[in-house]
C-alpha cells in the first residue's frame, strides 16, 4: 500500500515524468570548434564521442600539422585530426592531457552490407556539448557568424534561441582527408 501511495504522490507531484514525450526533430551532435564557434554534425555519421587520454593517440612522422596521430577504439585503428586546424581555425591547446574526439563513420548511409568496409575518422574538438534535436527544415546556406574558411565544409545552419549554428558536412571532411 505504501508503494501505491508513494507512486500516487509522485504522479501528482511530477506528472511530466509519467507522460509520454514525443521526440521531435533530427538529432545532431553539438560541439565547440573554438570557444566562440559552436557547430553541429548529423548523428547519421557520428559513431561515438569519446574523452581520450593523449597517451592513447600515437603520433606518426610526416603527417600534416592538423593530424594528431592514430588511435584504436573498438578494435578499429583510424586517424585523429584537429578539426579546427583542419578547417583553418586556431588549433587545440598543445599537449593536452585528454582529447574530446568525435568518431565519424564514412560507410554509405543505408549500406548494411558487410562487403563495404567501414571507414572512420576521429575529429578532435575543443568540447563535445551533447546531442540536440532540430525540427527538419531547409538549411539556410550559412550562419551569419560563421568564418568564411568554413564555407566549403558546411551543409548550412540551424537556428536555436535566435542564434545560428553551423552544420558541418561529413562528406566534405572525408574529401579533405583523401586529398592530404
Amino acid at each position: 500500500m505504501t508503494a501505491n501511495t508513494t507512486l500516487a504522490r509522485l504522479q501528482q507531484l511530477l506528472p511530466q515524468l509519467f507522460e509520454p514525450v514525443a521526440v521531435v526533430g533530427d538529432p545532431y551532435l553539438r560541439f565547440q570548434l573554438t570557444a566562440e564557434i559552436p557547430a553541429l554534425l548529423s548523428m547519421d555519421r557520428v559513431q561515438e564521442a569519446l574523452l581520450v587520454p593523449a597517451s592513447s593517440i600515437s603520433p606518426l612522422p610526416n603527417l600534416p600539422d592538423f593530424a594528431i596521430g592514430m588511435m584504436n577504439a573498438r578494435d578499429r585503428v583510424f586517424c585523429v585530426v584537429d578539426l579546427g586546424q583542419l578547417l583553418g581555425l586556431p588549433s587545440l591547446p598543445v599537449n593536452p592531457r585528454n582529447y574530446q574526439i568525435i568518431i565519424i563513420n564514412f560507410r554509405s548511409l543505408g549500406t548494411e552490407s558487410h562487403d563495404v568496409p567501414e571507414k572512420y575518422l576521429g575529429l578532435a574538438v575543443l568540447k563535445v556539448a551533447g546531442v540536440a534535436r532540430f525540427e527538419t527544415q531547409p538549411l539556410p546556406m550559412l550562419a551569419e557568424n560563421s568564418p568564411t574558411c568554413l564555407e566549403p565544409y558546411l551543409l548550412g545552419s540551424l537556428t536555436e534561441k535566435n542564434r545560428q549554428i553551423s552544420v558541418l558536412n561529413p562528406e566534405s571532411l572525408a574529401s579533405i582527408r583523401k586529398s592530404t
